[in-house]
């Protein structure tokens, strides 16, 4: 509806061309497809259900596109966007390819500036076992500035007609400024005596690289094309920079707790640092044999460092300079060296198709301690392996309709985030620290998948169960009344404060239904929609906790195109309340409409979208609780939006950068999550932009 791709329904999936990920047809794809003339392509895999070979995590499928070989033409596209919209939204890109000879390129920038207005957040907190520090309110209000730069360059060179080289670069940058303001009153079981108030002002700014490049050598056998080999080499390196003051203020501390101390309110300066690099190398063999059958072996061997260098610094009364405070800092490595190897077996037989495969990893891991609060001595490593199976069965019961049966086995390692063990108490009464000792998570999945489609309708229905016994979970208990020392001896929280970490004590049981469906009842109109729901249930023995629920997702839409090529469109979607160990998140709903005019032969587009006219501010309210707690937050998000978009496309793409048949993708990291003390993040992009 709003001109943009989805598969199974879904919005995240990578995009291949020629077996290797692309990131910049993954980040843009309608621009990149559009300047692309069918002759360049010579078909279309849709990949649904990745096999061992793949260790893509998350992805709702895989576009493979085929490139037609040796068209023997030569030349240019370029496409140039300019963008505005309200809160000093402002944006802009171009996109090239070129070719000539053996050699083709493509280079793709994109600049974006926004500021977000303000979101406020309330939050009220119920401490169980007292009567005296009862009730803990808390407001803030924070805005933001926000800039970011995008650009990839990437290049192919036909060796000769077996052998290719290709190589990639991608560069990503992303800023932030931020304001906010904080108040906290701690009231007794009555609310008719305050324990304590104080407020904060904090500003800062943040920064966040991800540079990323590959290169691939392929050789094809010539006797047999689709007998393939590639060695392939890729860089990732993500520095992340935080540079933080915060300030206290209307400081009443009227029970004499002792909060200035004891809750550390000093005034102080935080600049923390972090980065992951990776060094990967990968060897891939692909050959077919007898009529209906084919193999796949790889190799993997990644190199993977964390670092991250936490520095507090506190005001000093006397001299209102900044000191150095060692016992609040953390510095900190963690080296993650992974070895992988894979085999899969496929068969395409009449109307059945298997494919069976096996993935063993083994993972080595050591954490350094290098300065802070931790003492060396508490350095450790470890190593451990991981059998990771899969199987998918599939059918076709009809020219036009399939069904699939599939097994999945996928590992997701913890992140710098998740491992970091930085003690992060700039608030309070609400302290996050993360966990060297984290294991990887193992998830297992079942699907049953039916897929029909014709010219006028699609119907892709999934019944789905998956599990696991060791998830990595937001944790969340309530520090007692006399404070709480930790093992180190030195970190302290004070009494009343919720400290959040995390651990595998997680195990989740999803079991429900996907659809997604598209209609054509007449050539301008297309509806669609995509339903999900299902049942959660998550639970830790060792915490004693256990929360389930039904939860249901709904987008839907429509399009319809006037003569002389105007387009409209309408987008709508909600949904209800997600499950988590510790309580639930929050509904959400959105709704937005486009409309887009093509000229001089679809090279000039304009187009305008709305989002949530009507609707200044969305609500998110989240619950975390415990035996000990309750903790309730509502965010109030600034949700109505609007822009308008200029494209103009110059030249007639008549090639595209080629790419080895199979390259280097590593998603086996877990994604950050949202804080379990904050009950949830809220809904990003809006659906759909």
């Amino acid at each position: 509806g709003e001109d943009n791709i989805k598969v199974n329904g879904n919005s995240s999936f990578k995009i291949y061309v020629n077996g290797k990920p692309s990131t910049m047809m993954s980040n843009n794809p309608k621009e990149v497809l559009k300047s692309m003339p069918a002759s360049t392509i010579k078909k279309i895999d849709v990949i649904t259900s990745p096999g061992a070979k793949y260790d893509a995590e998350g992805v709702a499928g895989i576009l493979n596109i085929v490139t037609a070989e040796n068209t023997g033409i030569e030349g240019y596209t370029a496409t140039l966007r300019a963008a505005a919209g309200n809160n000093e939204a402002l944006g802009s890109s171009i996109y090239a390819t070129v070719k000539h000879k053996k050699l083709t390129f493509s280079v793709d920038y994109s600049y974006n500036h926004r500021k977000q207005p303000t979101y406020t957040s309330e939050g009220a907190r119920e401490n169980l076992t007292s009567d005296a520090q009862r009730f803990l309110d808390t407001y803030s209000t924070s805005s933001n500035k926000i800039n970011f730069h995008y650009g990839t360059f990437e290049a192919s060179y036909d060796i000769d007609t077996l052998q290719l080289v290709s190589a990639a670069l991608n560069v990503m940058g992303y800023s932030a400024n931020t304001d906010a303001l904080s108040q906290n009153q701690m009231w007794n079981l009555g609310r008719t005596t305050r324990a304590y108030s104080y407020s904060s002002n904090s500003t800062g700014d943040m920064s966040q690289m991800y540079v990323e490049g590959n290169i691939d050598y392929q050789r094809m056998s010539r006797k047999n094309k689709e007998r393939v080999f590639t060695l392939s080499y890729h860089l990732n390196n993500e520095p992340q920079t935080n540079d933080q003051y915060l300030y206290y203020k209307d400081i009443d501390d009227a029970a004499g707790l002792g909060i200035v101390k004891n809750y550390m309110l000093y005034n102080s300066h935080t600049k923390g640092k972090s980065k992951t690099m990776e060094h990967t190398f990968q060897a891939d063999y692909t050959t077919p044999f007898a009529k209906y059958h084919k193999l796949d072996f790889g190799l993997k061997f990644i190199l993977r460092n964390n670092t991250s260098d936490d520095k507090v610094y506190e005001a000093s009364a006397a001299t209102d300079e900044y000191d150095y405070k060692e016992n609040r800092s953390s510095k900190y490595k963690h080296i993650n060296d992974i070895l992988a190897a894979y085999a899969s077996y496929t068969l395409n037989y009449k109307n059945l198709s298997f494919m069976p495969g096996v993935r063993y990893e083994y993972t080595y891991q050591q954490v350094k301690y290098l300065s802070g609060a931790i003492p060396a001595d508490a350095n450790f490593n470890t190593h451990y392996s991981n059998l990771v199976p899969s199987v998918i069965l599939g059918y076709k019961l009809g020219m036009t309709t399939s069904l699939r049966l599939e097994y999945n086995m996928r590992i997701s390692r913890p992140n710098i985030t998740n491992l970091n063990p930085y003690f992060d108490d700039r608030t309070p009464m609400s302290i996050n620290q993360g966990n060297s000792y984290l294991k990887s998570e193992k998830a297992h999945s079942i699907r049953l998948n039916y897929g029909m489609f014709s010219m006028k309708f699609n119907l892709n229905a999934q019944f789905y169960h998956s599990f696991s016994n060791d998830g990595i979970e937001n944790v969340s208990r309530l520090i007692g009344e006399k404070g709480e020392y930790f093992d180190d001896g030195v970190h302290f929280a004070p009494a009343g404060a919720l400290y959040t970490t995390y651990q595998n004590i997680g195990k989740s049981r999803d079991t429900g239904l996907s659809t997604y469906a598209s209609w054509n009842p007449f050539k301008p109109l297309r509806l669609y929609a995509n339903i999900r729901g299902g049942y959660r249930y998550v639970s830790s023995e060792a915490m004693g906790l256990t929360n389930y629920g039904w939860s249901m997702m709904a987008f839907g839409g429509l399009q319809y195109e006037f003569p002389h090529k105007l387009r409209f469109g309408i987008n709508a979607g909600g949904s209800t309340p997600d499950y988590q160990l510790q309580g639930k998140g929050s509904g959400w709903s959105f709704y937005s409409c486009n409309v887009s005019k093509s000229f001089l032969k679809d090279r000039l587009t304009v187009s305008a979208n709305v989002s949530n006219l009507f609707t200044k501010y969305l609500k998110y309210n989240g619950t975390t609780s415990s035996s000990t707690f309750v903790y309730k937050t509502s965010v109030s998000y600034p949700s109505r939006y609007f822009a308008f978009t200029v494209s103009y496309r110059i030249g007639d793409l008549k090639a595209t950068v080629k790419k080895a048949e199979h390259s280097i993708t590593n998603d086996d990291v877990k994604q950050s999550g949202s804080q379990g003390s904050q009950g949830g993040g809220a809904p990003q992009g809006g659906g759909g932009q």
